[in-house]
């Protein structure tokens, strides 16, 4: 393949060519014929129930937007339903705003949330979760049997318990930005070398990784590499990875693997997010632009078959 976007601004010329030679097999950057191929029909005779049930961890005090902006981006991706297990003070705000979502308060215990989980489809968790959530994070990862996406805090969380790592499986998405990633890991001082790190988290721990930035990368389990080709920096904004989390957690809830929900869900996150660029500017756009564009990708992909 023809490569013509410029994937290690300011690395060396002879890094990314080793780079290219050893990874040639597993190297894919993510286009539209892939994503067309990707997407698949809206069953007609569906009913909400088909279309999968998402559980959403997020939110804590002063960050119920978070919450809301993964809920709503969740459903806006086409899951058919969406449980939000949320503290007491988030609960009215969110209702208020998404009156099609569904609450557990969190102030009910943890055995509570892990009864609830088996009526779910896939779970995403992280956004504004704060930093009290260490117990839940722990009995997630222990307990699941469904997908399952970790954002934001929820990272952050991750990275200071290092001894869940072993818990991870392919059934497991993160998606740190850079300096999350580095918490997870390592400081490192390129972004050829993260890429390496990545790559080896993936393998080691038989996890699906999205590195969130101007090419965005999907790493796998077994030594694929997406670079994703969509977005732009507008999206550099506060909220905008809340969104990522709630497409992914919907695309797994309707039966997408956890590898195809990873790299599509980055490419519907950049194309929606080109999109409200169009409508709002670079500069002007905000996280919950994002999900208005999320409807154009949609009407443009979603009963295609090619």
């Amino acid at each position: 393949m023809d490569i013509t976007i410029d994937l290690f601004p300011g690395e060396e010329p002879a890094l990314v060519e080793h780079f290219l030679q050893v990874t040639a097999g597993n190297y894919k950057v993510v286009d539209e014929e892939m994503i067309r191929k990707a997407v698949r029909p809206r069953d007609p005779a569906g009913h909400k129930g088909t279309f999968g049930h998402v559980f959403i961890i997020a939110g804590s005090e002063g960050r119920t937007g978070a919450a809301i902006l993964c809920c709503k981006a969740a459903l806006r991706s086409g899951c058919g339903l969406l449980t939000a297990w949320v503290p007491a003070a988030a609960q009215a705000a969110l209702l208020t705003t998404l009156p099609e979502a569904m609450t557990i308060v969190r102030e009910a215990t943890v055995d509570t949330m892990l009864t609830a989980m088996e009526n779910f489809s896939a779970i995403g968790f992280g956004p504004g979760v704060g930093m009290n959530a260490s117990t839940i994070l722990a009995e997630l990862l222990a307990h699941k049997k469904q997908p399952l996406v970790i954002d934001a805090d929820g990272l952050t969380l991750l990275s200071q318990a290092k001894e869940c790592y072993e818990l991870l499986s392919p059934q497991v998405i993160l998606t740190p930005h850079p300096r999350e990633f580095d918490r997870l890991t390592k400081e490192h001082r390129s972004a050829f070398e993260r890429l390496q790190t990545q790559l080896s988290f993936s393998r080691q721990y038989s996890v699906y990784v999205l590195l969130k930035g101007r090419y965005t990368t999907v790493t796998t389990p077994a030594g694929n590499i997406y670079f994703n080709s969509t977005g732009n920096d507008g999206m550099a904004t506060a909220g905008s990875g809340d969104v990522l989390t709630g497409i992914i957690s919907s695309l797994l809830a309707q039966g997408y693997t956890p590898e195809i929900a990873a790299v599509l869900g980055a490419y519907l996150h950049g194309y929606a997010g080109d999109m409200a660029a169009e409508i709002h500017s670079r500069t002007s756009l905000i996280a919950s632009d994002i999900i208005e564009g999320v409807e154009g990708f949609f009407r443009e992909f979603e009963n295609l078959k090619i």
